[in-house]
Formats: structure tokens, C-alpha cells, sequence
């Protein structure tokens, strides 16, 4: 677990280049040009951390449970395997090459690699695999003093913001223009991610 929060850590590096590029560029360079793209990069990046945070919180989680070293949850028990990773498995023998684990994490990121672990709903369905709460996001809303309501309402209007930006290129519906962006925002932004991440990497560790 910790060295998926290492890599969630690395993942934010970029976000800072990125934005010592702009401060740089926009300060003292002043350079006229629109820099506003470099911002729109650091919010893609930072939900994109996120994303991958979870992937990994789960994987490792559930071969954690696989071995009997963390409590297997009733949506663990519930996960279904392909005939194939089972008969993988039960021919395992404690010699054989790969090992039993081999065959199930396969099978975890074959399901997973597909979903988006960005939007709450998902999150908290996704980390139902290892962490046995059923109030999640209102304990995470603590530990961070906001209401349930707030955080998640939060999270979401990030996500989708970072939709937009990605998929219809940041453009208003109504007007056709760019949607306006300030680094004010995007600190917040990766501030927010990596509270909520270091929230839920201490819920599950």
C-alpha cells in the first residue's frame, strides 16, 4: 500500500513542473501567449493520479486478502473469476511457476483496467474490494472537516470539469468558447485530489 502512495506522490510531480513552467513563463518571461493549457494539463493529471491511486489501493488490497492478510470483504467474497484463472489456481501447487497469486492478479487487472475510478459512486464501489466501511466518503468527509455532501459534490464537479477538458476540449456548450481557467483553480484542484487521497490511503493502509 505504501508504495502505491509513493507512485500516487510521483505522479504529482509533473503537476508541479507544470506549474513552476507557468508561474516561470507567465512572471517573468511574460511571455503574451496563451498559457492556459499548461493549467488544464495539471487538473487532467491530477484526477488521473487519483484514478490510479485507487486501481492500485485495490490490487494490492485484494492480494493482500488473497493471501488471508487483510479481511476479505463480502463484495471480495462476491468477485467472480473466469474458468480459466480457476482452473489456473486450483493447479497450483506450492512449485509451480507462476504461483496461484500470479493467475488472480491477472485477473483483477483484466477486470479493472477498463473502469475509471474517478467519480465517487466508483470509488466507493471499487474500494468496497477491501475496505469493509460502509460510509466511506462521510468518513473521509470528516478527517477532512466537510460535510458527505460537499466533498463528494466537490470530487464531482472536478471530474466532470477534467471530462470536459479531455473530451470536448474545455469548449462551453452554449457559447462555443474556452472555459476560463486560473492557476488559483488548478491549486486547488491538486490540493483537494491529494487530501482525498491521503485520506483514503490512510483508511485502507
Amino acid at each position: 500500500m505504501h508504495r502505491a502512495f509513493n507512485q500516487f506522490q510521483e505522479n504529482l510531480r509533473p503537476i508541479k513542473e507544470l506549474d513552476a513552467l507557468y508561474v516561470y513563463l507567465t512572471d517573468v518571461v511574460r511571455i503574451p501567449s496563451d498559457l492556459s493549457d499548461l493549467l488544464r494539463a495539471q487538473w487532467v493529471y491530477a484526477v488521473s493520479a487519483l484514478d490510479k491511486l485507487i486501481h492500485e489501493l485495490i490490487r494490492i488490497g485484494m492480494l493482500e486478502a488473497f493471501h488471508g492478510n487483510r479481511v476479505r470483504t463480502s463484495k471480495f467474497m462476491a468477485f467472480g473469476l473466469s474458468l480459466d484463472t480457476h482452473y489456473a489456481i486450483v493447479n497450483t501447487t506450492p512449485t509451480t511457476l507462476p504461483p496461484a497469486e500470479y493467475w488472480f492478479e491477472q485477473e483483477i487487472v483484466n477486470r479493472h483496467k477498463a473502469l475509471s475510478f474517478q467519480d465517487p459512486v466508483k470509488i466507493a464501489d471499487g474500494l468496497s474490494l477491501v475496505w469493509d466501511e460502509k460510509h466511506k466518503w462521510q468518513k473521509i468527509a470528516l478527517a477532512l472537516s466537510l460535510s458527505h455532501e460537499d466533498l463528494t459534490t466537490r470530487l464531482k464537479n472536478i471530474v466532470a470539469r477534467r471530462n470536459q477538458i479531455v473530451h470536448e476540449s474545455d469548449l462551453g456548450l452554449l457559447n462555443g468558447q474556452r472555459n476560463a481557467i486560473s492557476k488559483a483553480d488548478t491549486d486547488f484542484v491538486t490540493t483537494f485530489i491529494e487530501q482525498i487521497a491521503t485520506e483514503i490511503y490512510n483508511a485502507v493502509k
